[in-house]
C-alpha cells in the first residue's frame, strides 16, 4: 500500500475509533442552535437570554455567549439538526489533526521522540497515534460529544501566538476567538509579559469589533448580556459541581461558600496570575514557545469561575509541554513532574460524569470527597506544573522558536 495510503487508513481509522468514544449526542449544540434561532426570531417567544432555551431532565440550559457568538451559530441554526451535527464533528476532527500535528512536530524539534519516529513511516504513526490519544481523551471525547466549540478556539488561540507574522496583527485571531467565547481575553498575559502592547491593542481591536457587530445587528441583547448576563456565572452553570475544574470549584469542596469563597477565590486567582506570569517568562526565556502558551491556558482555566472538564482540551499540549520540560531535568524535578504527568492522565481521562455514572448509574453534580478531590486534580496538577516550570534554566536541543508552526 502506498505510504500517503497508508495513512490515511491510519488517520480514518484513528478518528472513526475517537467518533465512536465519544457518543456523540450533541447537547451544548442544541443550545448554540437554539440560541441562534431565538436571535433570528425563529424559536417561538424564546429569547436569547431567557433562563432556559433547552430543557433535560436534570436542569435548564440557557444561551451563556456573547451575541456575536450567536450569530456565528447562524449558519448551524438553518441546518437540521443532523447537518449542524456533522459540520460541528468535523469541524472538531480537524481542529484534532491540526493540534496533534503541532504536537508531533513539537516534540520532534525537541528531541522528545524515539529514533524510529524520525523515519517518513515513523512521523507518520505517531502522527496517527498522537490523532488517537488527544482524540480519546476526556476532554476532547467529551466535547466532542456534546457538540463543543473548545477545539475551534484553541486552534484560533494557538494559531495567532506559533504563526510568523504576517499582514493580520498578532492578538486579533484571540480577539474573535474572545468574542465567541470571553476567556481567551486571558491570553493578553502572554502579550503583557512580552511587553507586546501592539498585539495587546489588537487582541482589544478584535474583540471589540465582535461586540460592535453584536450591538448592530442585535443591540436589545447585547445590552441585556453586557449589562446583566455577563455578570452573573450561575447561568453557565452550578460552580460547585463536579464537573466544574477549576480554583472555584477546588474552594467549594474545601466547604468555602459566600463571601469567604470569593474571597479566597480572588486571591487565590491573583496568586495563579502571578506564578503564570513567571512560568510565561520563563518559557519565553527557554525558548519554548508551546510551553508559555500553555501556562497560559493553565492560567485561564484555573481562574475562570466555570471551567467544565470539557473545556480542558489544552490538555493536548500541557502533557507534552510537561514531558519535555522533565527530559531536559535531572533528579528531583524530572521525578515529581513524571509523577504529576503520570497522575495527570486517569485524571483527565474520566470525568465526574463518567465516574458517577459508573459508580451510581446516573450523572452527579455532587460525590464523597475523594471524587471531589480526584476531579480537583484537573486543575491542582496543572498549577503546580507551573511551579515546577519555574525550576533552573533549560539547555534545551535546538530547534525553531515555539518548537512547532501551524
Amino acid at each position: 500500500m502506498p505510504r500517503a495510503s497508508a495513512l490515511l487508513a491510519g488517520l480514518g481509522a484513528a478518528l472513526a475509533l475517537v467518533v465512536l468514544s465519544a457518543q456523540i449526542h450533541g447537547l451544548d449544540l442544541l443550545v448554540y442552535r437554539q440560541g441562534a434561532l431565538a436571535l433570528l426570531g425563529m424559536a417561538g417567544d424564546q429569547q436569547l437570554y431567557d433562563p432556559s432555551l433547552i430543557e433535560t431532565d436534570t436542569r435548564s440550559l440557557p444561551f451563556t455567549y456573547p451575541p456575536f457568538s450567536a450569530l456565528v451559530f447562524i449558519p448551524l441554526a438553518l441546518l437540521p439538526v443532523s447537518g449542524a451535527l456533522v459540520v460541528v464533528t468535523a469541524v472538531s476532527l480537524a481542529c484534532l489533526l491540526v493540534v496533534a500535528r503541532w504536537v508531533g512536530r513539537y516534540l520532534a524539534d525537541r528531541q522528545a521522540l524515539p529514533l524510529w519516529a524520525s523515519t517518513r513511516w515513523g512521523k507518520a504513526t505517531v502522527l496517527v497515534l498522537l490523532v488517537l490519544l488527544i482524540g480519546v481523551s476526556g476532554p476532547w471525547r467529551e466535547g466532542l460529544g456534546f457538540g463543543q466549540i473548545n477545539p475551534l478556539i484553541l486552534v484560533l488561540i494557538v494559531a495567532d501566538l506559533l504563526r510568523p507574522p504576517g499582514r493580520v496583527p498578532r492578538g486579533f485571531l484571540i480577539g474573535i476567538a474572545a468574542g465567541i467565547k470571553l476567556t481567551p481575553l486571558a491570553f493578553g498575559l502572554i502579550f503583557l509579559v512580552r511587553r507586546d502592547w501592539r498585539a495587546i491593542l489588537a487582541l482589544g481591536t478584535g474583540f471589540l469589533a465582535t461586540v460592535g457587530i453584536g450591538w448592530l445587528a442585535a443591540p436589545r441583547e447585547s445590552a441585556r448580556f453586557w449589562f446583566g448576563a455577563i455578570g452573573d456565572p450561575a447561568r453557565v452553570g452550578d460552580t460547585t459541581d463536579i464537573y466544574n475544574v477549576s480554583l472555584n470549584a477546588f474552594l467549594a469542596h474545601l466547604g468555602a461558600s459566600g463571601a469567604l469563597q470569593r474571597s479566597l477565590w480572588i486571591l487565590g486567582s491573583l496568586a495563579v496570575i502571578a506564578l503564570g506570569y513567571a512560568a510565561i517568562r520563563r518559557a519565553e526565556d527557554d525558548g519554548d514557545l508551546v510551553r508559555a502558551v500553555t501556562a497560559n491556558a493553565v492560567v485561564m482555566l484555573a481562574i475562570s469561575p466555570i471551567s467544565w472538564f470539557h473545556h480542558w482540551v489544552w490538555i493536548a499540549l500541557l502533557i507534552p509541554a510537561a514531558w519535555v520540560h522533565a527530559r531536559n531535568h535531572a533528579g528531583t524535578t524530572r521525578v515529581v513532574e513524571v509523577a504529576f504527568v503520570a497522575l495527570l492522565l486517569p485524571v483527565m481521562m474520566f470525568s465526574s460524569i463518567t465516574v458517577t455514572l459508573i459508580l451510581t448509574g446516573r450523572v452527579s453534580g455532587d460525590g464523597p470527597p475523594a471524587l471531589e478531590l480526584f476531579t480537583s486534580l484537573g486543575v491542582l496538577l496543572p498549577v503546580a506544573l507551573l511551579v515546577l516550570w519555574l525550576g533552573p534554566r533549560l539547555s534545551l536541543p535546538s530547534g525553531p522558536p515555539g518548537g512547532a508552526r501551524p
